[in-house]
């Protein structure tokens, strides 16, 4: 038995709520990215390139301003509602609010300003639709936060799977209505009633469940506090959409929706891994915040988790990224492979960040972290900016090795440092 861990509590850490949280998040993860593979590869044999280039830089657009909607309430769900006891409801209910109102004014704008005239169609009610999508995207990103605050995890992945199988099925008949966004249609119907099912099961069951069961265990921070952590975490959401959403906007403004389609595929597969390691994070930070006696003890087993997970994924990803890409077609195959395998070692530069991050939000010590991704944001955006007008999408996979570089070099010190002063024995 670890020292400092309760003996009544043993038993309950022993079997790794953290790992089964994890593998429930990487299960949802990585279904939805297969099943986005088998989406966007049976979209490619459907539809022409042009109109995948349009619909994938509409569908990031709408991720683009979801996420920003968001106003970082993901995080704050996952770092406080396992310590929200009684406030529970009143925390979520507000949260809703705000970020729907925010999500409503932000696409009016961003639609009526002309962003959206090179792949949204002219009409009014296709931009009144785009706006209603945001809306509903916004509230089905934050309803997976707060299942996971409340160590309800399990849903998540039966949620996300089941939407991803209804967009694959809804994706022919769309294309049958319209040649030009059924994809985006495809994409966004079955969101409505994936909100109304968990929305009647957070309100209804798990919230009343955990207010009975889980009193409040830490303050929550005041109103500036939370502004503040809000704040570092948005900026750094922002930094994260300039490396994500934003290239997509930058590459088919530069190269075109052909170039966008071969760039969009590589990256669509390459985020799948990200989501992973996310997953095991998320998993950690609800368990760290839970169980803080048990810091050390869940470090390590997100330690071997993250090992375990990305070695695997980059290397069989490098070696058969043609045959990945080849799914799709042969020119994406041709176009694609190397900026796959480019951003997937990536991915493994990137980890020591995604550690420490974890970490900063345990510790309400956001800014610093911020701080340190605006740097490599900025690399980022210099190197693709320079090179894209000669390397094309390559560009993309050159600036993302480079900023993660930078990354490693900032993170990796500070992550050895955390590490060993986590304990069994002290709350975080």
């Amino acid at each position: 038995m670890s020292r400092g861990i309760p003996a009544d509590s043993w038993k309950r850490i022993r079997p790794g709520r953290l790992i089964q949280n994890a593998v429930a998040l990487m299960l949802s993860s990585g279904g939805t990215a297969v099943l986005g593979v088998v989406f966007w590869g049976i979209a490619t044999h459907l539809a022409s390139s042009a109109a995948i280039g349009r619909t994938s830089a509409e569908i990031a657009a709408m991720t683009l301003l979801a996420n920003l909607a968001q106003l970082s309430f993901g995080s704050v769900f996952e770092r406080f509602l396992p310590v929200a006891g009684e406030l529970t409801r009143s925390f979520v209910a507000r949260a809703y609010v705000m970020c729907v109102s925010f999500a409503l004014v932000a696409t009016i704008v961003y639609v009526s300003s002309g962003f959206t005239n090179r792949f949204l169609p002219s009409s009014f009610s296709w931009r009144l639709l785009f706006v209603a999508a945001v809306v509903f995207w916004t509230i089905f990103v934050l309803q997976d936060s707060v299942l996971i605050g409340l160590r309800a995890s399990r849903w998540v992945p039966v949620e996300n799977i089941l939407f991803a199988l209804a967009k694959l099925a809804l994706l022919p008949v769309f294309l049958g209505v319209s040649a030009s966004q059924g994809i985006f249609l495809a994409w966004s119907a079955p969101v409505a009633l994936a909100i109304i099912g968990v929305t009647w099961y957070l309100f209804g069951t798990r919230i009343p469940e955990h207010e009975a069961m889980n009193p409040s265990s830490e303050e929550l921070p005041s109103i500036r506090e939370l502004v503040l952590l809000a704040g570092a975490q948005y900026t750094t959401l922002i930094l994260s959409v300039f490396t994500t959403s934003i290239v997509t906007l930058i590459v088919i403004e530069r190269l075109g929706a052909v170039a966008n389609a071969y760039f969009y595929v590589p990256a669509l597969i390459s985020s799948g891994v990200a989501l992973l390691l996310w997953a095991i994070t998320r998993s950690f930070l609800v368990e760290a915040a839970s169980e803080p006696y048990a810091l050390r003890h869940h470090t390590n087993v997100l330690i071997g988790t993250l090992a375990a997970v990305l070695i695997p994924c980059v290397l069989v990803g490098a070696v058969f990224a043609p045959e990945f890409l080849r799914i799709f077609g042969s020119s994406y195959s041709v176009h694609g492979t190397t900026l796959l395998r480019m951003l997937l070692l990536s991915e493994l530069l990137g980890v020591f960040s995604i550690f420490y991050t974890t970490f900063a939000w345990l510790d309400q010590r956001v800014w610093w972290t911020t701080l340190r991704q605006l740097v490599s944001v900025i690399v980022y955006f210099v190197v693709l900016l320079t090179l894209i007008g000669h390397f094309g999408i390559l560009s993309v996979g050159i600036a993302s090795l480079v900023s993660s570089g930078v990354q490693g070099i900032f993170f990796l010190p500070v992550s050895v440092k955390r590490y060993r002063l986590t304990s069994n024995a002290d709350a975080p």
